[in-house]
Protein backbone atom coordinates (compact mmCIF):
# COMPACT_ATOMS: atom_id res chain seq x y z
CA UNK A 1 0.00 0.00 0.00
CA UNK A 2 1.34 3.55 -1.13
CA UNK A 3 -0.06 5.96 1.65
CA UNK A 4 0.95 9.86 2.05
CA UNK A 5 -0.15 12.02 4.74
CA UNK A 6 -1.25 15.07 4.21
CA UNK A 7 -0.27 17.79 7.18
CA UNK A 8 0.46 20.91 8.26
CA UNK A 9 3.22 20.09 10.89
CA UNK A 10 5.61 17.01 10.88
CA UNK A 11 8.51 16.85 13.39
CA UNK A 12 11.33 17.64 10.91
CA UNK A 13 10.34 21.33 11.27
CA UNK A 14 11.08 23.68 13.50
CA UNK A 15 8.38 24.91 14.03
CA UNK A 16 6.43 22.02 14.93
CA UNK A 17 3.77 21.92 17.64
CA UNK A 18 3.85 18.56 19.17
CA UNK A 19 0.70 16.46 18.98
CA UNK A 20 -0.49 15.68 15.39
CA UNK A 21 3.50 16.00 14.49
CA UNK A 22 4.26 13.24 16.93
CA UNK A 23 1.46 10.93 16.04
CA UNK A 24 1.93 11.55 12.47
CA UNK A 25 5.45 10.56 13.23
CA UNK A 26 4.62 7.36 14.64
CA UNK A 27 2.28 6.49 12.40
CA UNK A 28 4.43 6.79 9.57
CA UNK A 29 7.22 4.38 10.92
CA UNK A 30 4.77 1.88 12.22
CA UNK A 31 2.96 1.75 8.66
CA UNK A 32 6.47 1.33 7.28
CA UNK A 33 7.23 -1.55 9.51
CA UNK A 34 4.07 -3.50 8.16
CA UNK A 35 5.57 -3.22 4.81
CA UNK A 36 3.71 0.07 3.32
CA UNK A 37 5.04 3.02 1.76
CA UNK A 38 5.18 6.15 3.26
CA UNK A 39 5.26 9.87 2.09
CA UNK A 40 4.53 12.82 4.23
CA UNK A 41 3.57 16.45 2.65
CA UNK A 42 3.74 19.28 5.14
CA UNK A 43 4.28 22.60 5.51
CA UNK A 44 8.07 24.17 5.63
CA UNK A 45 10.27 26.74 4.85
CA UNK A 46 11.60 24.95 2.62
CA UNK A 47 11.09 22.92 -1.00
CA UNK A 48 12.73 19.62 -1.15
CA UNK A 49 12.58 15.70 -0.45
CA UNK A 50 14.04 14.58 2.53
CA UNK A 51 14.17 11.01 3.92
CA UNK A 52 13.44 11.13 7.96
CA UNK A 53 14.36 7.70 9.54
CA UNK A 54 13.42 5.93 6.56
CA UNK A 55 10.48 8.17 5.58
CA UNK A 56 10.32 10.45 2.78
CA UNK A 57 9.09 13.70 3.54
CA UNK A 58 8.26 16.07 1.05
CA UNK A 59 8.52 19.47 2.75
CA UNK A 60 6.17 22.00 0.91
CA UNK A 61 6.88 26.15 0.94
CA UNK A 62 3.47 28.24 0.77
CA UNK A 63 4.50 30.50 -1.68
CA UNK A 64 0.92 30.74 -3.26
CA UNK A 65 1.01 33.95 -5.30
CA UNK A 66 -2.24 34.67 -6.00
CA UNK A 67 -3.14 34.29 -2.29
CA UNK A 68 -0.41 36.45 -1.49
CA UNK A 69 -1.43 39.05 -4.32
CA UNK A 70 -5.42 39.02 -3.02
CA UNK A 71 -3.67 39.44 1.26
CA UNK A 72 -1.98 42.40 -0.02
CA UNK A 73 -5.06 43.99 -2.09
CA UNK A 74 -7.15 43.52 1.01
CA UNK A 75 -4.68 45.18 3.31
CA UNK A 76 -4.39 41.60 5.12
CA UNK A 77 -7.99 41.61 6.53
CA UNK A 78 -8.60 38.12 5.61
CA UNK A 79 -5.05 37.10 6.36
CA UNK A 80 -5.62 34.19 8.20
CA UNK A 81 -8.02 32.82 5.87
CA UNK A 82 -5.92 33.43 2.94
CA UNK A 83 -3.24 31.41 4.30
CA UNK A 84 -5.00 28.49 5.24
CA UNK A 85 -6.43 28.14 1.37
CA UNK A 86 -2.73 28.83 0.31
CA UNK A 87 -0.92 26.13 2.33
CA UNK A 88 -4.15 24.01 1.41
CA UNK A 89 -2.92 24.89 -2.79
CA UNK A 90 0.27 24.47 -2.72
CA UNK A 91 0.19 20.75 -0.83
CA UNK A 92 -2.26 19.78 -3.00
CA UNK A 93 0.06 21.30 -6.26
CA UNK A 94 3.23 19.19 -4.85
CA UNK A 95 1.26 16.02 -4.57
CA UNK A 96 -0.11 15.82 -7.14
CA UNK A 97 3.15 16.18 -8.94
CA UNK A 98 4.39 13.37 -6.78
CA UNK A 99 1.29 11.21 -7.80
CA UNK A 100 2.03 11.57 -11.50
CA UNK A 101 5.61 9.40 -11.17
CA UNK A 102 4.56 7.59 -8.05
CA UNK A 103 1.09 6.49 -7.67
CA UNK A 104 -0.48 6.53 -4.34
CA UNK A 105 -3.42 4.14 -3.23
CA UNK A 106 -4.61 6.28 -0.34
CA UNK A 107 -4.40 9.89 0.66
CA UNK A 108 -5.03 10.96 4.62
CA UNK A 109 -5.22 14.50 5.04
CA UNK A 110 -5.50 16.21 8.71
CA UNK A 111 -8.11 18.33 9.54
CA UNK A 112 -5.95 20.79 11.06
CA UNK A 113 -5.41 24.17 8.93
CA UNK A 114 -8.24 22.48 6.36
CA UNK A 115 -4.74 21.40 4.59
CA UNK A 116 -6.53 18.77 2.60
CA UNK A 117 -9.17 21.02 0.71
CA UNK A 118 -8.33 21.68 -2.72
CA UNK A 119 -7.08 18.05 -2.98
CA UNK A 120 -11.03 17.09 -2.54
CA UNK A 121 -11.60 18.55 -5.50
CA UNK A 122 -9.35 17.21 -7.52
CA UNK A 123 -8.96 13.41 -5.80
CA UNK A 124 -5.92 11.03 -6.82
CA UNK A 125 -7.31 8.66 -4.62
CA UNK A 126 -9.10 7.39 -1.75
CA UNK A 127 -9.48 10.45 0.77
CA UNK A 128 -9.26 10.04 4.49
CA UNK A 129 -9.60 12.74 6.92
CA UNK A 130 -8.31 12.22 10.34
CA UNK A 131 -9.21 14.92 12.82
CA UNK A 132 -6.74 16.65 15.69
CA UNK A 133 -8.79 19.39 16.62
CA UNK A 134 -11.97 21.16 15.98
CA UNK A 135 -11.96 24.75 16.07
CA UNK A 136 -15.22 25.45 18.26
CA UNK A 137 -14.21 23.84 21.08
CA UNK A 138 -10.74 25.50 20.93
CA UNK A 139 -12.87 28.85 20.38
CA UNK A 140 -14.91 28.22 23.42
CA UNK A 141 -12.06 27.46 25.72
CA UNK A 142 -9.98 30.20 24.50
CA UNK A 143 -12.40 32.55 24.92
CA UNK A 144 -12.18 33.64 21.50
CA UNK A 145 -15.04 36.20 20.06
CA UNK A 146 -16.71 34.64 17.11
CA UNK A 147 -15.69 37.13 13.98
CA UNK A 148 -16.37 36.85 10.66
CA UNK A 149 -12.18 35.39 9.89
CA UNK A 150 -13.28 32.91 12.77
CA UNK A 151 -16.88 31.88 11.45
CA UNK A 152 -15.21 31.20 7.74
CA UNK A 153 -12.61 29.24 9.33
CA UNK A 154 -14.72 27.08 10.84
CA UNK A 155 -16.50 26.49 7.67
CA UNK A 156 -13.03 25.57 6.09
CA UNK A 157 -12.51 23.17 8.47
CA UNK A 158 -16.17 21.19 7.97
CA UNK A 159 -15.77 21.58 4.34
CA UNK A 160 -12.69 18.78 3.49
CA UNK A 161 -13.91 16.38 6.00
CA UNK A 162 -18.02 16.71 4.42
CA UNK A 163 -15.72 15.99 1.13
CA UNK A 164 -13.90 12.85 2.78
CA UNK A 165 -14.38 9.18 1.62
CA UNK A 166 -14.43 8.92 5.76
CA UNK A 167 -13.82 10.88 8.57
CA UNK A 168 -11.88 9.12 11.91
CA UNK A 169 -10.93 10.62 14.84
CA UNK A 170 -8.85 9.22 17.88
CA UNK A 171 -11.16 9.55 20.88
CA UNK A 172 -14.41 9.28 21.42
CA UNK A 173 -14.85 12.54 23.05
CA UNK A 174 -14.02 14.24 19.89
CA UNK A 175 -16.50 12.27 17.41
CA UNK A 176 -19.00 12.57 19.66
CA UNK A 177 -18.50 16.21 19.66
CA UNK A 178 -18.39 16.04 15.93
CA UNK A 179 -21.63 13.64 15.57
CA UNK A 180 -23.56 15.86 17.77
CA UNK A 181 -22.61 19.75 16.45
CA UNK A 182 -21.68 18.93 13.25
CA UNK A 183 -24.07 15.81 12.08
CA UNK A 184 -20.78 13.92 10.76
CA UNK A 185 -19.87 10.29 10.87
CA UNK A 186 -17.08 10.34 12.68
CA UNK A 187 -15.02 6.37 13.32
CA UNK A 188 -12.96 6.35 16.18
CA UNK A 189 -8.98 5.17 15.61
CA UNK A 190 -6.31 5.13 18.38
CA UNK A 191 -2.94 6.08 17.46
CA UNK A 192 -0.11 3.78 17.54
CA UNK A 193 2.20 4.59 20.36
CA UNK A 194 5.20 3.74 21.31
CA UNK A 195 8.47 5.27 22.82
CA UNK A 196 10.46 6.00 19.45
CA UNK A 197 13.65 6.47 20.86
CA UNK A 198 15.80 4.66 23.41
CA UNK A 199 18.69 7.25 23.78
CA UNK A 200 17.74 9.28 26.40
CA UNK A 201 19.95 12.65 27.39
CA UNK A 202 20.01 13.48 30.84
CA UNK A 203 21.92 16.38 30.92
CA UNK A 204 19.34 18.93 31.51
CA UNK A 205 18.01 16.93 34.25
CA UNK A 206 20.91 16.82 35.88
CA UNK A 207 21.67 20.15 35.46
CA UNK A 208 18.41 21.08 36.47
CA UNK A 209 16.26 18.47 38.69
CA UNK A 210 18.61 16.31 40.25
CA UNK A 211 17.87 15.65 43.95
CA UNK A 212 14.82 17.57 43.24
CA UNK A 213 11.26 16.40 43.93
CA UNK A 214 8.95 17.77 41.45
CA UNK A 215 5.25 17.37 39.37
CA UNK A 216 5.74 18.14 35.94
CA UNK A 217 3.57 19.84 33.29
CA UNK A 218 4.36 19.53 29.56
CA UNK A 219 3.20 20.15 26.32
CA UNK A 220 1.30 23.65 25.41
CA UNK A 221 1.22 26.32 28.31
CA UNK A 222 -2.05 28.04 27.99
CA UNK A 223 -6.02 28.18 28.99
CA UNK A 224 -6.87 25.53 26.95
CA UNK A 225 -4.38 23.03 28.53
CA UNK A 226 -5.66 23.96 32.53
CA UNK A 227 -2.45 26.48 33.05
CA UNK A 228 -5.08 28.95 34.39
CA UNK A 229 -6.25 25.93 37.19
CA UNK A 230 -2.63 25.19 37.91
CA UNK A 231 -2.25 28.75 38.75
CA UNK A 232 -5.31 28.45 41.08
CA UNK A 233 -3.84 25.42 42.74
CA UNK A 234 -0.25 25.77 42.92
CA UNK A 235 0.12 28.67 45.58
CA UNK A 236 -1.45 26.59 48.62
CA UNK A 237 0.20 23.66 47.47
CA UNK A 238 3.82 25.09 47.75
CA UNK A 239 2.84 26.52 50.86
CA UNK A 240 2.08 23.13 52.45
CA UNK A 241 5.14 21.51 50.56
CA UNK A 242 8.37 23.13 51.01
CA UNK A 243 9.92 20.47 49.58
CA UNK A 244 7.89 20.38 46.46
CA UNK A 245 8.93 21.71 43.11
CA UNK A 246 6.56 22.25 40.01
CA UNK A 247 8.14 21.70 36.85
CA UNK A 248 7.19 23.15 33.26
CA UNK A 249 8.02 22.00 29.75
CA UNK A 250 6.63 23.65 26.53
CA UNK A 251 5.73 26.23 24.48
CA UNK A 252 4.50 29.07 26.17
CA UNK A 253 0.89 30.76 25.29
CA UNK A 254 -0.97 33.82 26.26
CA UNK A 255 -2.29 33.47 29.91
CA UNK A 256 -4.54 36.02 31.44
CA UNK A 257 -3.86 40.17 32.77
CA UNK A 258 -1.88 40.46 29.38
CA UNK A 259 0.44 37.89 30.26
CA UNK A 260 2.13 34.82 29.05
CA UNK A 261 0.24 32.10 30.80
CA UNK A 262 3.84 30.93 32.27
CA UNK A 263 4.28 34.85 33.88
CA UNK A 264 1.16 34.58 35.02
CA UNK A 265 1.37 30.96 37.30
CA UNK A 266 4.61 32.40 38.48
CA UNK A 267 2.93 35.75 39.67
CA UNK A 268 -0.42 33.78 41.13
CA UNK A 269 2.46 32.04 43.18
CA UNK A 270 4.28 34.87 44.74
CA UNK A 271 6.69 34.27 47.23
CA UNK A 272 6.58 30.71 45.52
CA UNK A 273 7.42 31.23 42.60
CA UNK A 274 11.32 30.50 42.85
CA UNK A 275 10.00 26.72 43.48
CA UNK A 276 8.58 27.06 39.17
CA UNK A 277 11.00 25.79 37.10
CA UNK A 278 10.60 26.03 33.53
CA UNK A 279 12.67 24.30 30.85
CA UNK A 280 11.78 25.16 27.68
CA UNK A 281 10.79 23.51 25.01
CA UNK A 282 12.71 20.01 24.50
CA UNK A 283 13.20 16.88 22.16
CA UNK A 284 11.90 13.81 23.48
CA UNK A 285 15.50 11.95 23.83
CA UNK A 286 15.79 15.27 26.86
CA UNK A 287 12.25 15.55 27.91
CA UNK A 288 11.62 11.72 28.61
CA UNK A 289 13.99 11.19 31.65
CA UNK A 290 12.38 14.39 33.51
CA UNK A 291 8.92 12.43 33.12
CA UNK A 292 10.82 8.96 34.42
CA UNK A 293 12.37 11.25 37.17
CA UNK A 294 8.99 13.32 37.90
CA UNK A 295 6.89 12.26 41.02
CA UNK A 296 3.77 12.72 38.66
CA UNK A 297 2.57 14.22 35.90
CA UNK A 298 -0.42 16.61 36.06
CA UNK A 299 -2.24 17.33 32.83
CA UNK A 300 -5.39 19.39 33.82
CA UNK A 301 -6.73 19.95 30.38
CA UNK A 302 -9.93 21.60 29.81
CA UNK A 303 -10.40 20.11 26.94
CA UNK A 304 -8.23 17.42 24.95
CA UNK A 305 -8.40 14.52 22.44
CA UNK A 306 -6.44 11.36 23.68
CA UNK A 307 -2.97 13.84 24.36
CA UNK A 308 -0.08 12.60 23.40
CA UNK A 309 1.25 13.82 26.92
CA UNK A 310 -0.95 11.76 28.73
CA UNK A 311 0.43 8.36 26.30
CA UNK A 312 3.83 9.48 26.89
CA UNK A 313 3.49 9.57 30.69
CA UNK A 314 1.49 6.45 30.89
CA UNK A 315 4.70 4.75 28.39
CA UNK A 316 7.32 5.97 30.56
CA UNK A 317 4.74 4.55 33.95
CA UNK A 318 3.96 7.51 35.49
CA UNK A 319 0.91 8.40 37.43
CA UNK A 320 -1.05 11.22 35.39
CA UNK A 321 -2.70 13.43 36.99
CA UNK A 322 -5.68 14.25 34.02
CA UNK A 323 -9.47 15.71 33.74
CA UNK A 324 -12.93 13.77 33.57
CA UNK A 325 -14.60 14.98 30.22
CA UNK A 326 -11.47 15.52 28.62
CA UNK A 327 -10.86 12.17 26.75
CA UNK A 328 -8.41 11.24 29.76
CA UNK A 329 -10.94 8.64 30.75
CA UNK A 330 -10.77 7.13 27.62
CA UNK A 331 -7.31 5.54 29.18
CA UNK A 332 -7.72 6.73 32.67
CA UNK A 333 -9.21 4.36 35.58
CA UNK A 334 -9.49 6.72 38.21
CA UNK A 335 -7.34 5.63 40.80
CA UNK A 336 -6.31 2.45 39.80
CA UNK A 337 -3.98 3.64 36.42
CA UNK A 338 -4.48 7.44 36.90
CA UNK A 339 -6.03 9.87 38.83
CA UNK A 340 -9.07 11.98 37.32
CA UNK A 341 -10.61 15.01 38.74
CA UNK A 342 -13.10 17.68 37.14
CA UNK A 343 -12.17 20.17 34.79
CA UNK A 344 -11.55 23.70 36.03
CA UNK A 345 -11.85 22.88 39.33
CA UNK A 346 -8.61 24.18 41.37
CA UNK A 347 -9.61 22.96 44.49
CA UNK A 348 -10.10 19.12 43.37
CA UNK A 349 -6.72 19.45 41.66
CA UNK A 350 -5.56 20.75 44.43
CA UNK A 351 -6.47 17.64 46.52
CA UNK A 352 -5.81 15.40 44.05
CA UNK A 353 -1.94 16.31 44.22
CA UNK A 354 -2.10 16.43 47.34
CA UNK A 355 -2.90 12.71 47.30
CA UNK A 356 -0.14 11.74 44.64
CA UNK A 357 2.54 13.90 46.81
CA UNK A 358 1.71 11.66 50.01
CA UNK A 359 1.76 8.16 48.06
CA UNK A 360 3.96 6.18 49.37
CA UNK A 361 6.40 4.44 46.78
CA UNK A 362 4.67 1.13 46.09
CA UNK A 363 1.58 2.22 45.23
CA UNK A 364 2.73 5.17 42.53
CA UNK A 365 4.89 2.29 40.64
CA UNK A 366 2.25 0.07 40.67
CA UNK A 367 -0.73 2.93 39.35
CA UNK A 368 2.29 3.53 36.41
CA UNK A 369 2.61 -0.07 36.16
CA UNK A 370 -1.07 -0.69 35.17
CA UNK A 371 -1.13 2.42 33.39
CA UNK A 372 2.23 1.39 30.83
CA UNK A 373 -0.02 -1.94 30.62
CA UNK A 374 -2.95 0.09 29.44
CA UNK A 375 -1.00 1.94 26.58
CA UNK A 376 0.47 -1.20 25.66
CA UNK A 377 -2.79 -1.87 23.69
CA UNK A 378 -1.57 0.80 21.34
CA UNK A 379 1.17 -0.79 20.17
CA UNK A 380 1.26 -0.60 16.27
CA UNK A 381 1.40 -4.42 15.55
CA UNK A 382 -2.29 -3.83 16.75
CA UNK A 383 -3.30 -0.05 15.27
CA UNK A 384 -1.58 0.19 12.70
CA UNK A 385 -3.04 -3.33 11.45
CA UNK A 386 -6.75 -1.97 12.26
CA UNK A 387 -5.22 1.24 10.51
CA UNK A 388 -4.47 -0.34 7.27
CA UNK A 389 -7.81 -2.58 7.07
CA UNK A 390 -9.84 0.83 7.40
CA UNK A 391 -7.84 1.98 4.68
CA UNK A 392 -8.23 -1.25 2.49
CA UNK A 393 -12.00 -0.58 2.63
CA UNK A 394 -11.79 2.53 0.67
CA UNK A 395 -8.95 1.10 -2.02
CA UNK A 396 -11.06 -1.94 -2.60
CA UNK A 397 -14.20 0.04 -3.40
CA UNK A 398 -12.54 2.15 -5.83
Amino acid sequence: MRIAFLTPEYVTESNFDGGLANYLHRAALGMKQHGHHVEIFTCSEHNETISHEGVLVNRVKDNGFIFKCVNRLTRYRFRQTLNILSLSYCLRKRLLKRHRHQHFDIVQISSFLSCGLFLTFNRPAPIIARVSSYEPLLRRFYCKRLTRQQRFREWLELLPLRRSDAVYAPSELLSNVLRENANLKVDVLHPPFFIETNDFDESIYRKCLKGKRYFIFFGSIGLLKGGEVLARSLPDLLAAYPEMFFVFAGEVFQGLENQSMLDYVKDKAGAYSNRIIYLGVLKHHQLYPIIQCSHAVVLPSLIDNLPNTMLEAMALGKVVIGTRGASFEEFINDGISGILVEANNSSELFQAMERVWNMNEEERINIGKIAKQRIASLSPEITCHKLEQYFQQFISSQ
